[in-house]
């Protein structure tokens, strides 16, 4: 038997019973949920507690549960501007999902549901302010879909091309509205997301039926194909232009862009170029390289079209090229390519044919390599010391 002492020193330990654990029920999941918000609530800052708030207030008003009569339409337009405002705000650098989008999340599918009812109500579209509210709506969900929505639905897009469609009839009843080339006031991550949904949705018609030639079945994606593309181009994102393009077969669009201009087309061409050679149809194989031809011609890079017309095996172009370019120094460039490739070519009609077929028929190839190690100093054998300079160095040389 212990001693007294000892026994007075002894520590207590708790055991559960079945009446002290928690029990499991409908509301379970329910009050942890609960829990966490409140938790969240409690760690936000003063500045994002208050932005919580007027989000909250916002889609209060917006959604006017209890139809009051004071909560008027152009009311309910002001307190959707406060979201659009605070959405585009954090939207425009996205280092991380911003606090808007967190804070909207738990309205989404209740934003949803007054988008829905919206669109149920067939006097909608006689009422332009109601019509206006319903556009915009549906430009608000298509910015949270992005990261609420579901994404085998496409709902970003969905939401975008109803919007599309609003605007249109406001703009046709002489409402200025929002037009849809404002993407990216949203900015690059929601048209780098919407651009992948319109390739999905641009495969998903062509597998319904849809002929990929016609224009009629994906007129609305166009639409959007053609605000897209210079927004890439313009913000150093040519790759994700070219991309584009190629999911819905309309490369072609490169031709008649403003906005490729000589800081940009060399990126352009060279993606386009690089990606040829992982086509494996040759109609999509020559259709690249024919339009980066073309774009090097636009930009008077003469010498870069003539590479790639050898490469398309297009040497009756030649003549043509030799004839646009003025530039001495580019011509004799351009022969020795031709000479380089074998290519039976004469020059006639030029100031310089004398020397310029000279070059293509590598009349002076020795002595220029001759020229070339000269001026690299490599005309007679060196060895490690005269290379590295050893006996300048205080350990000596080679032994």
């Amino acid at each position: 038997m212990a001693p007294k002492d000892e026994e007075e020193k002894a520590v207590k330990i708790a055991v559960s019973t079945e009446k002290d654990k928690p029990k499991d029920g409908p509301n379970k999941n329910k009050d942890a949920k609960d829990d966490d918000l409140v938790l969240a609530t409690a760690t936000l800052s003063e500045e994002d507690q208050e932005l919580m708030e007027r989000l909250e207030t916002c889609v209060s008003t917006l959604i006017n549960k209890d139809s009051e009569e004071a909560v008027t339409i152009p009311l309910r337009l002001k307190a959707l501007d406060v979201i659009v405002t605070e959405l585009r705000s954090a939207t425009s650098s996205m280092t991380s999902v911003p606090k808007p989008l967190k804070f909207l999340r738990p309205h989404f599918v209740v934003l949803k549901e007054l988008h829905i009812s919206l669109v149920g109500n067939s006097s909608v579209e006689s009422e332009k302010d109601l019509l206006s509210l319903r556009a915009r709506l549906a430009d608000v969900l298509s910015v949270l879909a992005m990261t609420m929505g579901n994404q085998e639905q496409r709902e970003s897009l969905k939401f975008k091309l109803a919007a599309m469609k609003d605007h249109e009839i406001l703009k046709k009843g002489g409402v200025e509205a929002v037009s849809y080339d404002n993407l990216g006031s949203w900015g690059h991550e929601y048209v780098r997301s919407l651009a992948g949904e319109i390739g999905q949705e641009y495969n998903a018609r062509v597998i319904d039926g849809a002929d990929p030639d016609g224009e009629e079945p994906f007129a609305d994606l166009i639409c959007m194909v053609d605000v897209i593309v210079p927004f890439h181009i313009s913000h150093n994102a040519e790759a994700e232009a070219v991309d584009l393009l190629i999911e819905v077969q309309r490369l072609n669009k490169l031709q008649h862009l403003d906005s490729i201009d000589d800081e940009n087309y060399s990126r352009i061409c060279l993606y386009l170029i690089k990606t040829a050679d992982y086509m494996s149809d040759p109609d999509d194989l020559a259709e690249m390289l024919d339009i980066s031809y073309h774009l090097f011609i636009r930009q008077k890079q003469f010498f870069d079209a003539l590479r790639v017309a050898l490469r398309s095996g297009k040497e009756d172009v030649i003549p043509e090229l030799f004839a646009q370019c003025e530039d001495s120094m580019m011509k004799k460039q351009m022969c020795l390519l031709l000479g380089r490739h074998r290519v039976n070519f004469e020059l006639e009609d030029d100031d310089d044919a004398d020397e310029l077929n000279e070059l293509i028929g590598n009349a002076h190839l020795s002595e220029q390599f001759l020229k070339l190690a000269q001026d690299l100093d490599v005309m007679e054998i060196k060895t490690p010391e005269d290379i590295y300079k050893s006996h300048l160095a205080e350990t000596g040389g080679f032994s």
